[in-house]
């Protein structure tokens, strides 16, 4: 049997407080800014679920189900659903509106150069395995970043690209970028913002980054030239040629020099130019 809430009228079970409390504690987050607010788009998009569970509370208030009354039923499936609900807002299913925020560039198709440029105030994600040239999906966490566009120049087999982020994202907005660019050609990119960026999959010419984060390097094509500024830590292979121009923490095996740091395997590789006041730390990967 359920009991009427105080200071709710006799009508009104305590047990739908359990629905409606994790709505709220949702929204909730959402408005501290821990959450995308796209959640709000999402939560009306499915309004045809929640009508369906006012119409089954109103409908069936006065029916048994076995022993049961079903005014104690409807509320705990009207709590399973909010927490589908949430699942489904976090896990991108594609009957979110929310999931439909991403950026998708062109098929790698002939390219064998290509440049990206991205510079926002929040979190950049970088990685490769892209099916893509690039692809550009939403951190989903509270912030006032959205879903950006993308300025693209061509010439030949090179394919040049700045992503700039929209003036008012309105409720779509997110924590920042998850880029997933491909495999397959020569990368230079120039990045600005928090960034975790894995590009051992990648082949970099040329690398800026400017903010704060983690940037872990696979073997270098050449001399590639990397520039740092702001606070960052580098990870690179043990087992590839790298040199540091400027002031930087560096692992105890590296040589010391007038000009900076070398790493104990000679050759042409890494070439890390540290800008004046920024902080490098370099650290050699683990297993190679």
């Amino acid at each position: 049997m359920t009991r009427p809430a105080v200071g709710f009228g006799r009508a009104f079970p305590r047990v739908w407080l359990l629905p409606i409390g994790a709505l709220t504690l949702l929204l909730g987050i959402a408005a501290s800014g821990r959450l995308s607010r796209a959640i709000v788009a999402d939560l009306i998009a499915w309004w045809p679920v929640w009508l369906g569970i006012a119409l089954a509370a109103v409908l069936l208030r006065e029916r048994r189900i076995g022993q049961f009354r079903a005014s104690g039923i409807v509320p705990m499936v009207a709590l399973l659903l909010v927490g589908l609900f949430s699942w489904g807002h976090l896990a991108g299913w594609t009957i979110m509106p929310s999931a439909s925020q991403r950026l998708v560039g062109p098929e790698t198709g002939s390219f064998t150069h290509a440049t990206l440029e991205a510079g926002i105030d929040g979190v950049i994600d970088v990685r490769g395995g892209g099916e893509f040239l690039y692809r550009v999906e939403p951190v989903k966490r509270g912030g006032s970043i959205g879903i950006p566009t993308a300025n693209e120049e061509m010439v030949d087999s090179a394919l040049s690209v700045v992503l700039q982020p929209p003036g008012d994202p309105g409720l779509y907005s997110y924590a920042g970028w998850d880029l997933i660019l491909a495999d397959g050609p020569l990368w230079s990119l120039v990045l600005d913002g928090a960034i975790d960026a894995d590009l051992t999959t990648l082949a970099i010419e040329e690398l800026s980054v400017d903010g704060s984060g983690t940037v872990e390097l696979g073997e270098a094509v050449g001399e590639a030239n990397v520039s740092v500024d702001g606070s960052f830590r580098l990870v690179v292979p043990p087992d590839t040629p790298a040199r540091v121009v400027g002031q930087a923490s560096v692992p105890a095996s590296w040589t010391l020099d007038s000009r900076g740091a070398v790493s104990p395997v000679l050759g042409t590789g890494w070439v890390i130019d540290v800008r004046p006041g920024a902080s490098l730390t370099v650290s050699e990967r683990r297993g190679g």
